[in-house]
């Protein structure tokens, strides 16, 4: 099986390259936007214009699942700009979906954002709960999902969907905004000191960079043809207030704690249910997040920023 990844340079697809690269029959191609690949792995790599149609339906010819990563912003970063999401992330993926269908691709897997789709609830969500997006983020992500499903009814264009809650782990880039865990730990390295947005009391699950990539290369194992969405999560849900108190139990250096006010862009509590992909992928277990923290943080000390 020949497998695509568009958005290989960023931190779930250097670990996703990893991942796949140790299977037997599979050959890789990576793409990213920028000339050079950063991957260590030695593979195959073309820098990648989603926006330019010939050349993209030549660079996919013959590839027959492709797993596509590329963001260009975070909830934050679109709240004051939702134009931003509809040029840079909405227009490129759908002129992808128009030439994978045409270059013969048969499956998209999809990155998309369980802690933004859904919206605020008390309640646990399942795959089949409302969807009510209040951040251009999330509204963008959810309209991409129905632009798959689309692709699906229209051109046979099958996919996976996997709404992944808070990612941390090794070499993860905090300087766009993403990933609490990671960022509160580099802090701590740092500063001595983390600062939390609101009151401490937002609810969110956690999943280790690991897992994530094990259960997305699950999907060259499923039968191409059919489509699925899942909540790529853990049993992990915890309040920010709870994730500090775990970081001070397990992580041997003293720190302080500043409140700030909460963000706009930021979902006050969500609660997801993972039942469907334990259900699906019965032989996946989850990194109890004490370990996956204390992993994350003793690479941090190691490699510093």
């Amino acid at each position: 099986m020949k497998i695509g990844i568009i958005g290989s340079n960023g931190f779930i697809g250097k670990h996703l390259s990893k991942e796949l690269s140790e299977i037997t029959g599979v050959s890789l191609q990576l793409f990213g936007r920028s000339e050079m690949s950063t991957s260590e792995s030695g593979l195959n790599y073309k820098q990648i214009d989603l926006l330019n149609s010939n050349q993209l339906i030549h660079d996919l010819d013959e590839i027959d699942l492709v797993y596509y990563l590329a963001s260009d912003s975070i909830p934050a970063s679109s709240w004051e700009n939702p134009f931003f999401e509809i040029e840079n992330n909405l227009i490129p993926f759908i002129n992808f979906l128009d030439c994978s269908s045409k270059a013969g691709v048969k499956k998209i897997v999809f990155i998309s954002s369980a802690g933004t789709v859904y919206g605020p609830s008390n309640e646990r969500l399942s795959e089949e709960s409302d969807k009510k997006p209040f951040s251009p983020y999330g509204i963008t992500k959810l309209t991409m999902e129905n632009y798959l499903n689309y692709y699906s009814q229209k051109h046979n264009l099958q996919h996976d969907i996997f709404r992944v809650s808070n990612i941390y782990g090794e070499g993860q880039n905090t300087a766009k905004g993403l990933g609490v865990i990671n960022t509160f730990l580099e802090n701590i390295l740092t500063n001595n000191s983390i600062t939390v947005f609101g009151n401490g009391e937002q609810v969110r699950n956690y999943i280790y960079i690991k897992d994530v990539v094990q259960i997305l290369s699950c999907s060259i194992q499923n039968n191409i043809s059919n489509s699925n969405i899942y909540n790529l999560a853990s049993d992990d849900n915890l309040c920010i207030n709870d994730l500090i108190a775990l970081i001070q139990n397990h992580i041997s250096k003293d720190f302080t704690v500043h409140y700030n006010d909460s963000r706009g862009s930021d979902n006050p509590h969500i609660y997801l249910d993972n039942s469907k992909i334990k259900h699906t992928f019965p032989d996946i277990e989850f990194t109890p997040i004490e370990k996956g923290m204390q992993q994350s943080y003793h690479f941090l000390k190691n490699n510093p920023l």
